[in-house]
């Protein structure tokens, strides 16, 4: 055998196929994994001694936003640092592609606020992936392109839904593996189940993809998880049901959740494609304008915002304003921080009752103020919600058929992304997993990484990853399960983790001794073969 590149030896193993832990050596040779055993006379260029470590395949987050963030942190640093080697992403229906030439300024205040100050020169979604990883990337990315942006780069065509679905065959021509809708929010709110379905036959021709952020996730939720189960079945799709949870006290009615993630499993009993994914902490990302009522978020965003500077236009919006994070209406404010916003970055991270108390007015006001003042770029505006019970993550993440994604974007603790994310969520948000819900006897460690890594592979279609084996690319985590038994994942803030002491993606140090080597060997990972 010709010598490996590198030789990691003495650890114990979990495979990604769910398995047992085991002791074995994992070789190194190029893009792959050349040998897992146990080496004798085994020969490597690099040897490391990993005796007391666990070694896993590269973590795959199956539901990401960090093609938001990609351009502005292609090194990938808070995500690189928990060990994730691949992500999926363009979901929730909102991708920075096809632009249509009336969105350039908002995509570019957009990707501003998320550290990217170059030209927005691309306008179709093949031209801006080629952006994207001609720059290169620390990790692998595999895209779903939006639906909300195919809906606005129709919007002048005479025929729209023809349009829509040739923007949408021009994207998986590009390597878009399917789309993605976000119906909470946005235009995606507006569109009817007939024109997701016409759009699902398009990708299902071509045995792609339809990953959805659902039309409501509290008192309509089973209307919600029929419609989707509708378009998939009518399109002939694959498909991902986009974190299926339940947002506290917003009026779900008993049993919703259960008869949902039991859907799910009837569905794959029937032979349909489809899984469903849950996210880590109590807390995750919105979009400010999700709480819009619709007569306000139909217009334009420079329209709308202009509108919200009058008295009666506030008066009104608050009152018709009880939807998306319905808690919001009851008062329970306390439960909402503010995430982004690039003209308000003093009081990103702050709660909006902190908020009101420095702006003197209630938090309507500030929400309104905030969203005028964003004007054409309101759509970027992002809130942080406490949104599930401990006891309502726990049985999403233990379920059977519900793969482990976070539903947040890679940051750094560098430039503007530094201070927009400072939950744990983005710095830790993987790790949590292994350091909260494995110790608490969620789920096995076995059980876990399976979920966030083979089983992600196998269903988005990721052929040779997400396993331990030979020949599978060499998308490699050497984990301290001494640093993940003591490290503090739910207040750490801006710290880079460091339990995964080596990263490997495609065969390349990424991370060395918990330190970024600041390589870039990630690819763009596209339609099955």
């Amino acid at each position: 055998m010709p010598a490996l590149d590198y030789l990691l030896t003495g650890a114990q193993i979990v495979d990604g196929t769910g398995a047992p832990a085991r002791r074995a050596d994992v070789g190194l040779r190029a893009d792959r994994i050349a040998f897992v055993g146990l080496a004798s006379d085994v020969r490597a260029i690099t040897t490391l001694d990993c005796t007391g470590m666990v070694v896993t395949p590269g973590l795959i987050d199956p539901h990401s936003h960090s093609d938001w963030s990609v351009l502005g942190n292609p090194e990938a640093f808070s995500t690189i640092h928990q060990g994730v080697t691949t992500e999926v992403v363009g979901n929730c229906g909102v991708t920075h592609a096809p632009t249509a030439e009336s969105d350039v300024d908002a995509t570019a205040g957009a990707l501003r606020a998320m550290g990217y100050d170059g030209p927005v020169d691309w306008r179709s979604f093949g031209d801006f992936v080629q952006h994207v990883h001609s720059g290169r990337t620390a990790q692998n990315l595999m895209w779903f392109v939006g639906h909300t942006a195919i809906r606005s780069a129709a919007c002048q065509a005479t025929d729209q839904l023809r349009e829509q679905a040739r923007l949408l065959e021009e994207a998986m021509d590009a390597g878009a593996i399917g789309f993605s809708s976000g119906l909470e929010y946005g235009s995606g709110r507006f569109a009817s189940t007939e024109e997701l379905v016409a759009l699902a036959r398009v990708a299902g021709r071509r045995d792609g993809m339809y990953a959805s952020h659902i039309r409501n996730r509290d008192v309509d939720l089973d209307t919600a998880v029929a419609e989707f189960f509708d378009v998939v079945t009518r399109g002939g799709v694959r498909a991902q049901l986009s974190h299926l949870n339940v947002r506290h006290g917003t009026g779900a009615q008993p049993g919703a959740w259960a008869r949902a993630a039991e859907r799910v499993v009837t569905e794959r009993r029937r032979g349909t494609d489809v899984l469903a994914d849950m996210t880590p902490y109590p807390h995750g990302i919105g979009m400010a304008t999700g709480l819009l009522p619709a007569w306000l978020a139909e217009r334009p965003a420079v329209e709308a915002a202009a509108l919200l500077a009058d008295r009666e236009i506030r008066d009104q919006a608050r009152a018709d304003s009880d939807r998306y994070w319905r808690f919001v209406h009851r008062g329970q404010w306390h439960r909402v921080r503010l995430g982004v916003s690039a003209t308000h970055p003093e009081w990103e991270g702050l709660s909006f009752p902190e908020i009101a108390e420095k702006h003197g007015a209630d938090e309507w006001e500030c929400l309104f103020d905030i969203l005028t003042a964003a004007g054409a770029d309101m759509g970027s505006v992002q809130l942080i919600g406490e949104l599930f019970t401990p006891s309502h993550l726990a049985e999403a993440i233990a379920h059977n058929h519900f793969l482990l994604g976070v539903d947040a974007f890679t940051t750094c603790r560098h430039g503007p992304l530094a201070g927009r994310t400072r939950n744990p969520l983005f710095y830790h948000g993987h790790t949590h997993y292994l350091a909260h819900h494995v110790p608490a006897g969620t789920l096995s460690l076995e059980t876990a990484i399976h979920k966030m890594t083979g089983m992600v592979a196998e269903h988005f279609g990721m052929p040779d990853r997400g396993e331990l084996r030979t020949g599978a690319f060499a998308d490699v985590v050497v984990f301290d399960p001494a640093i993940i038994e003591r490290t503090d994942t739910w207040s750490l803030p801006q710290r880079y983790a460091d339990a995964a002491r080596h990263v490997w993606v495609n065969g390349v140090p990424v991370v060395s001794d918990a330190t970024h080597t600041g390589r870039r060997p990630g690819r763009m990972l596209t339609h099955r073969p």
